[in-house]
């Protein structure tokens, strides 16, 4: 936002819910005037070169209420993410890095959990090919991941609107993070008599962590308007992800090499690690969720005639009409969630199911085989990340995202075509396309998560946010449906894995439709303004209420905001220099459903 002179006029585009702004981006600026007698001098003015996020405001204003005890402190050293221009510490960006942590393990338990259930479903059927319960035995996780895919596209406008129009975002975030950590420890009782109710607590927990996703991703728009550190920011998370998933990975290998062998040992390996990976998330889930995430006021009210059962997917038919029609000012975004309908965004989790049910009855791997293929992949996933943040820099994130997905389809591709059955030759092949595969991985969602960042409305994050996850899963489980429907009409399994390509290269041939990232990215900027400023005054709001968050507390008089504008931009103009003519506009409030 930029205060103008009277003949200056600002011209910007229609925000999504249909209402008008004043102002564009940029810089705030303040102006000085000085009386020589009668005549007015105008001073040059001061710009602030970079604006509080949304965290960074949380931060200034927090009473520190609830600090980590000194003896727990370290466990965030290893994680703490500085930021690149005003080379300061972030709580949620740490607390970012400290949940991708423990998801990674918990993502990555899902490997050995399903080959062991895979086999345990094959055994009590009489082999692969057979059905139990009505499902064949080959099909279980591929089936498990369909179920909760179609679950989630159901009930996810439900959930982005308890995180858009409740204060409950932080408690939304710590409820699903708890059953997830509950779901993956009671996993450790598989057993060839329990592994149907571990299916089930496949199901629970999968469900479960895509909301938490949701709520994260919520969070991570805050953290900055940026692009620059926001790619840095991305790809920090994902090479800490990565690479504590590898780590946890070896562990598990390394234990079960020496410790478990027999008949047993699958079995043994998956509790062992379902067991670490739960207490991975006790301990980061519950340190990042207790003393680093922030609580928020609710963006907007719930609308006169709606409640919060259906406001969501009225939010949902409305965002999209406006994002989707023909003329659409979002033709970059609009073109990007039509992407991500045929994009693994909907999770790894998808792609995951049928690369173990491959490895596991195709290539003939064993849990142990299997583990490694995932060892090559984390490790390659952090050169990934690496080559994201410089690619986002040098070429914009669009066309990182691009590169990546094109990796990502060719190596798919070339996997199907040389890797054609169980010999060592094979198994070989296929390590070494774990590793080009972990590079794209690592590569294409850091890009893919600045990316969407940067084509976001700000103030809509969260709504924004649901719906590309609604997006993702409306045809997310599409692949692995492809896949179980191969299968069980007894195709070879290499064409229901080489079907991943065509969907990499549809989402692929989307993206070109989107235009130019700088015309995109411009015709939303004007809106972060205005969001800084709604937030500020919404903080402001509960502070003279006497809102305290029992937590971590919204705010405090003796905290100044303004002493933390001045040592994270000095030297620059504190924001009560602004001109009143930079309060956003009350009827571009009033119609997104910001204001009171």
């Amino acid at each position: 936002m930029t205060v103008k002179n009277d003949d200056e006029v600002a011209v910007t585009p229609t925000p999504i819910d249909g209402s008008h702004q004043n102002g564009n981006n940029g810089t705030i600026a303040a102006s000085n005037s000085t009386t020589n007698g009668s005549t007015t001098v105008e001073q040059p003015k001061r710009s602030i070169e970079r604006t509080l996020s949304i965290s960074e405001q949380a931060t200034a204003s927090s009473t520190g209420r609830c600090k980590p005890p000194f003896f727990l402190k370290w466990l965030e050293y290893p994680f703490r993410v500085k930021n690149i221009q005003t080379h300061q510490y972030l709580e949620e960006a740490t607390g970012h890095a400290m949940d991708v942590t423990a998801r990674g393990p918990i993502n990555q338990t899902g490997s050995f959990i399903g080959s062991a259930m895979l086999r345990m479903a094959a055994i009590e059927a009489g082999g692969p090919s057979e059905k139990i319960y009505g499902i064949q035995a080959s099909s279980y996780l591929s089936v498990g991941s369909l179920i909760v895919g179609v679950i989630a596209g159901v009930t996810m406008p439900f959930v982005g609107a308890l995180v858009d129009h409740t204060d409950h975002r932080k408690i939304m975030g710590w409820v699903s993070a708890i059953i997830i950590t509950i779901s993956v420890g009671c996993q450790m009782m598989i057993s060839q008599e329990t592994w149907f109710a571990v299916f089930i607590l496949e199901i629970i927990g999968g469900y479960f962590l895509i909301m938490h996703q949701v709520c994260t991703m919520a969070y991570l728009p805050d953290l900055s308007h940026d692009l620059v550190e926001m790619g840095y920011y991305t790809s920090r998370f994902m090479m800490n992800q990565y690479f504590v998933q590898g780590l946890y990975t070896a562990i598990v290998i390394l234990v079960s090499q020496f410790a478990y062998t027999g008949p047993t040992g699958n079995l043994q390996t998956a509790r062992l690690a379902a067991g670490m990976a739960m207490g991975i998330g006790i301990i980061f889930f519950g340190y990042s969720w207790t003393f680093l995430f922030r609580r928020r006021p609710k963006l907007r009210e719930i609308p006169p005639g709606d409640n919060i059962f259906n406001t969501g997917f009225r939010r949902l038919f409305h965002t999209s009409r406006v994002i989707m029609k023909r003329n659409t000012e979002y033709r970059a975004l609009k073109w990007f969630m039509i992407s991500l309908l045929f994009s693994p965004e909907a999770g790894a989790g998808v792609i995951l199911a049928i690369a173990v049910t491959f490895l596991t009855f195709f290539v003939k791997m064993d849990v142990k085989e299997i583990a490694i293929v995932s060892i090559a992949m984390l490790f390659s996933n952090l050169p990934g990340a690496y080559i994201s943040r410089k690619m986002c820099r040098w070429v914009n994130p669009l066309n990182s995202f691009r590169c990546a997905e094109i990796m990502f389809a060719i190596t798919n591709a070339l996997l199907v075509g040389t890797v054609t059955g169980s010999t060592q030759k094979d198994k070989n092949l296929v390590y070494l396309y774990g590793a080009l595969i972990g590079l794209a991985f690592g590569w294409m969602f850091p890009s893919q998560r600045t990316l969407a960042v940067a084509l976001i409305p700000k103030g809509q994050e969260t709504e924004i946010m649901g719906l590309i996850s609604f997006f993702g899963q409306i045809v997310g489980w599409l692949p692995v449906f492809v896949f179980t429907a191969m299968n069980n009409s007894g195709v070879s399994m290499r064409w229901g894995v080489a079907s991943i390509s065509f969907f990499l290269l549809t989402s692929f041939i989307c993206t070109l439709f989107c235009g130019s990232f700088d015309e995109a990215v411009e015709q939303v900027a004007h809106t972060s303004e205005a969001y800084l400023q709604e937030y500020k005054r919404k903080s402001e709001r509960l502070r003279e209420n006497s809102f305290v968050d029992s937590e971590k507390g919204v705010g405090d008089s003796k905290t100044s905001v303004v002493s933390f504008t001045e040592k994270a931009t000095a030297p620059s103009a504190p924001l009560e220099e602004v001109s009143e003519s930079n309060e956003p506009d009350e009827e571009f409030l009033r119609l997104s459903g910001m204001s009171k």
